[in-house]
Parts: structure tokens; C-alpha cells; sequence
């Protein structure tokens, strides 16, 4: 019997914070069984550190950005970083964190290879979305550093085509490919009761359901939704849902609405987005979006910002509506639209869950995926 590859997979979020870079990983790891002996190492959020297909880190009480604490920089995660490189044939980072760009840089060093899947524009993450000065600092010293740990990697992969030249841009001169993201579309379905999906997640029967999902911070713009919020008529009629979690200073601005409920990180997803009427995404900037394709598999209406891949998937009062950035008036209108043209807002909701079920496969996606790790292994 042949040897599996040995697969680390460094991952820079983990529970309770299920975000679209988890969501990837949970996906990657059910199809590769057959393919890879894999492990992850991730940041130890819930005390818990039972698995033993899983290292956990420790947490930084000091050191975050966005909602997201960093791991601790100290001697013990360091032996344990060291240690699962040394012990695997291939890492395979997901990042732009910490624990990713320590692992590609201990699997260069051990001259192992290393594939990066960037999640997002990091330099742009960095440069424009960083929420404290001590952080946008590190960021600044360092940049040059963590361009080259990026371009010892041997793959970088990315979640669509025009992506590539913001990075060649910033100075990445390692080969990229394009592995775009893909949506479950059986567990991301149309609900069949409009009425029992909201009763199931407690949110009001009789009341449009507004939804954001995400994180809650500066970089998604989601103070712009209590602006667009308040320009509604008859907004006693609407109910604003976040299901995320992130900065306590944004959160607190949303518990001042009357109509507003916060679910924190949840792992049922899909039964928030089967109560939801319609779905908003407010950001600044994005890569693939995997909320938003959700949404769109959900059979939603979709109401979000013309960035990143959106632009490319999402064609205009077909299987969406773009509003511009940062203007409240403008996504007040257009949730207006929708909900005062009920045939319109039908016909949005059936193209975009043909949109996904058609062109955004996790089968296809993964499977290109390991096809290019396996090449990675044996060149």
C-alpha cells in the first residue's frame, strides 16, 4: 500500500469565528480523504484542543486586527509549528495571518513545499482595513518580509482571474493559478416555509428580514446598513440580522436599533439565510464572496457592493442589484425596489440560485485543488 502525502494545513481562523476561509477548509477536508493524510494547526478560540487530527495554538490577549486575535509569539507554538512542517510533505496555508506565514516560512527552511490559497487581497486588507495603529505598524515594518515569505511559496491560488494582477502589482512573483470557491447547494437551499424558518431561528414572523453576514468591522462597511436602515418608510416593518460577530464598538451601534439581532458566529448558517428576505453586503472589498454565493444558493434576493468577484458572477437586476459604496440612500432605495416589486423580487432569487448551482461547484473546485497539490508533491 502506497503512502498517502503527508498534508499540513495552516489555518489562520478556526471556531467559533466560521468564516468563509473556514467554511473553505471544512469543505477541502471532507474531499481529500482518499488523497492525503492531512492535519491543521489553528488558533486555539475555544479552549478545546481534543482533536488529534488538529494542533491548536495559543492566543495573544495583546495582538488583532478586525475582530481576529493573533496567536502568541512565543517558544511553545513555535516547537509546535516546527514540529508538524517537519512531520508533513506539503503545507498548505490559508491566509493572511500569523500561522500561516510561520509555517510557509518553516516549510521553506525544511525545503518542503508550500501552496498558499489567498482568501483575499492581503496587502490591501493590511494597507486599508487595519483598525489600530500598533497593528498597522507591524504591518508597515514588515511588508517586505511577508512579500517574501509569500513568493517562497512554490503555488499561490486564488478565487478568481483578477486577482493576479493586483499581487503581480505589490511585487508577487510566485506562480499563481486560479481554484475558485464553490457553494453546498444542497444545505444552502430555497426555504419551502418562509414563516417556519424564521419561527426556527426566532426572528419575527410578520417582519422583512434584512441580512448581513460576516464579519462585523470596518473593512465590510456594515455602519452603512444602520444608515440605510434608518432611511427605510415604515421601518418597523423591517428586522436587521447580523449573523457574524467582530468589533465591539461596531456591534454596539447596531444594539441601539430597536429592530436588530446579532447572532455572533453561528455553525447553522443556513437556517438564518432560509429566514432572511434579503440578503446585503455592504464591503469594501472582497475576494470570491462565499457569503454572498450562499445567499444566492439560498435563493435570495442579493443587494451588495461592486467589488472583487461580484462584478464578474452577479449580472444587474438579474440574479442581483449592486448599490454603491458607502451610500446609505442609494441601498435604502434599493431594498425598497424589492420589496415594493414582489415578481421582481422573485425573478432574482430563482437566477441566482441557478447562477450557483451551475457555474460554483466544490467538486470541481477541490478536485482541481488536489490535482494541483499532488503536482506540487511530485514535481
Amino acid at each position: 500500500m502506497i503512502d498517502k502525502p503527508k498534508l499540513l494545513i495552516a489555518v489562520d481562523t478556526y471556531y467559533p469565528k466560521t468564516d468563509g476561509t473556514l467554511r473553505f477548509v471544512e469543505e477541502f477536508v471532507k474531499r481529500i480523504k482518499e488523497d492525503f493524510s492531512y492535519h491543521l494547526i489553528v488558533p486555539n478560540l475555544q479552549k478545546k484542543n481534543d482533536n488529534e487530527k488538529h494542533t491548536f495554538l495559543d492566543m495573544s490577549k495583546l495582538i488583532g486586527s478586525s475582530g481576529y486575535k493573533s496567536i502568541k509569539i512565543s517558544s511553545k507554538n513555535m516547537k509546535k509549528i516546527k514540529h508538524e512542517v517537519k512531520k508533513s510533505d506539503l503545507v498548505f496555508a490559508q491566509g493572511p495571518a500569523a500561522i500561516s506565514f510561520l509555517a510557509i516560512d518553516y516549510a521553506v527552511s525544511n525545503k518542503k513545499k508550500c501552496v498558499f490559497y489567498m482568501h483575499v487581497n492581503l496587502f490591501e486588507f493590511f494597507e486599508n482595513f487595519i483598525d489600530n495603529s500598533f497593528t498597522r505598524t507591524i504591518y508597515h515594518s514588515t511588508k517586505f518580509l511577508i512579500r517574501k515569505i509569500i513568493n517562497s511559496c512554490s503555488l499561490i491560488l486564488i478565487p478568481y482571474p483578477e486577482l493576479e494582477a493586483e499581487l503581480r502589482e505589490e511585487g508577487i512573483t510566485a506562480e499563481i493559478k486560479v481554484a475558485r470557491l464553490g457553494v453546498d447547494i444542497e444545505r444552502f437551499s430555497p426555504s419551502t416555509d418562509k414563516i417556519a424558518s424564521k419561527k426556527k431561528v426566532n426572528l419575527p414572523e410578520n417582519k422583512t428580514i434584512i441580512t448581513y453576514v460576516g464579519r462585523i468591522t470596518k473593512e465590510k462597511n456594515t455602519l452603512v446598513l444602520i444608515e440605510a436602515f434608518n432611511k427605510l418608510p415604515d421601518k418597523e416593518n423591517y428586522h436587521l440580522l447580523l449573523v457574524g460577530d467582530g468589533q465591539d464598538e461596531h456591534k454596539e451601534k447596531f444594539k441601539e436599533l430597536n429592530n436588530c439581532t446579532i447572532t455572533g458566529f453561528v455553525k447553522n448558517v443556513e437556517d438564518y439565510l432560509r429566514a432572511t428576505d434579503i440578503f446585503v453586503l455592504p464591503s469594501l472589498t472582497e475576494t470570491t464572496s462565499l457569503a454572498t454565493l450562499e445567499a444566492m444558493a439560498t435563493g435570495l434576493p442579493v443587494i451588495v457592493t461592486k467589488v472583487g468577484m461580484m462584478k464578474n458572477y452577479i449580472v444587474k437586476d438579474h440574479n442581483g442589484i449592486f448599490f454603491p459604496r458607502n451610500s446609505a440612500t442609494m441601498l435604502a432605495l434599493k431594498i425598497e425596489k424589492v420589496i415594493n416589486e414582489p415578481e421582481f423580487k422573485e425573478k432574482l432569487g430563482r437566477n441566482a440560485r441557478k447562477t450557483v448551482a451551475y457555474s460554483f461547484s466544490w467538486e470541481r473546485s477541490i478536485n482541481k485543488i488536489k490535482r494541483l497539490l499532488m503536482k506540487e508533491y511530485y514535481s
